[in-house]
C-alpha cells in the first residue's frame, strides 16, 4: 500500500467518525425520538427491504435480545412493522413502514439543513471541489462493492 493510499485510508476514517459529529446527527436522531441505531435500523430496512432478525442481529452486532427490544419500540412505533414468513412460518419479517420511511425522509431534509449550513461559508470552487470529491469516492466505494460480489 502506497503512503498516500494509507493517508487517504486514515483521513477518510476521520472524516466517517467526525461528519455526524460536524451535523450533530446524534441530536437531530435524538429530536426525532429515536436512538442512533434505531436510525441506523430504519435506514438498513429501507436500503435493504424486508429483513429478518438475523440479518440485522448481523449487520448490527448486537444480540437477538437488543434487537428484539428495539424492534418492539419500533413497532409500537408503527415504524416497521413484523410478518410471518410466508415461505417459512418460523421466520418473522420485518418492514420498514410508510411512517418509518417519512420518518427517514425528516431525518435526512434535517441532516441536509446541517450540511447545507455548514458548506454555506465554502466559496463556489471550494464547493464544487468537495462534490467532485465527495462524486469520485462514491464511485471508488461502488467499484469497490461490485468487485467484492
Amino acid at each position: 500500500m502506497h503512503s498516500s493510499s494509507k493517508e487517504l485510508a486514515n483521513r477518510y476514517c476521520e472524516l466517517m467518525d467526525r461528519l455526524p459529529r460536524l451535523i450533530d446527527y446524534t441530536g437531530i436522531v435524538r429530536q426525532m425520538k429515536l436512538s442512533t441505531t434505531e436510525a441506523f435500523i430504519l435506514q438498513y430496512l429501507q436500503n435493504n427491504g424486508s429483513q429478518r432478525g438475523t440479518d440485522i442481529v448481523k449487520v448490527t452486532g448486537l444480540t437477538t435480545s437488543a434487537i428484539t427490544q428495539i424492534c418492539d419500540k419500533l413497532v409500537q412505533e408503527e415504524l416497521i412493522e413484523r410478518n410471518r414468513s410466508e415461505a417459512d412460518r418460523r421466520y418473522v419479517n420485518i418492514t420498514i413502514t410508510g411512517k418509518g420511511s417519512h420518518v427517514l425522509k425528516q431525518l435526512s431534509d434535517m441532516s441536509s439543513e446541517r450540511i447545507v449550513e455548514t458548506v454555506d461559508q465554502f466559496t463556489n470552487e471550494e464547493t464544487d471541489e468537495l462534490l467532485e470529491t465527495i462524486r469520485q469516492l462514491g464511485e471508488l466505494i461502488e467499484y469497490q462493492r461490485k468487485h467484492r460480489e
